[in-house]
């Protein structure tokens, strides 16, 4: 059951769900939803089922858990851990007006927390054992949340690189935001 929009980007909506169940079974969940007319792309499903395919090999705390993956009428779907906080560019700029800036030690946190994410991101392996060399290519403020219990967890592998990718970039094609990208 989707709850409200959370959020719209080139490729897709994400949304706020509910999951229910019997005997009164309930779980907040995130779906991403690949925009209708982009659900007719064979470019585009291939790099949003290859999102899903990637992240959910991906086991860590750093990193937002994959559930589902699916179409539902033409249009495809992620299922994912639900992150209740914010994007760290939101924590920053209530921490900005509050108090001129964030405490140096939840800053390193931070940092800490999504670079364990990357880590396990960048090492992580296939159930046979093979290295997926996995490069995120998206690592922005955007994408990295803080829960309200604390938790920092990485989102968003949609343009990330691999080596058992479907779709692969093309030479001199990039991905990612600009101001992001290492030199």
């Amino acid at each position: 059951e989707l709850l409200r929009k959370l959020a719209a980007g080139g490729m897709g909506q994400v949304f706020l769900a509910r999951q229910k169940g019997p005997v009164g079974f309930q779980k907040l969940l995130v779906v991403k939803r690949l925009l209708p007319h982009l659900s007719e792309d064979d470019e585009f499903i291939t790099m949003f089922l290859d999102e899903a395919r990637i992240a959910a090999l991906l086991n860590h705390p750093n990193i937002a858990q994959i559930y589902d993956l699916g179409e539902v009428d033409g249009i495809y779907y992620i299922a994912m851990e639900y992150v209740h906080g914010e994007s760290i560019i939101d924590v920053n700029k209530r921490a900005i007006q509050r108090k001129g800036a964030m405490p140096l030690a939840l800053k390193c946190r931070v940092i800490s927390d999504a670079t364990a994410g990357l880590d396990a991101a960048h090492n992580a392996r296939s159930p046979s054992g093979r290295r997926l060399g996995l490069i995120h290519r998206d690592v922005s403020p955007q994408n990295v949340l803080v829960g309200f219990n604390g938790s920092v967890k990485l989102i968003d592998f949609g343009v990330a690189k691999a080596v058992n990718k479907v779709s692969h970039t093309s030479a001199g094609q990039i991905k990612g935001k600009h101001a992001y990208m290492s030199p």
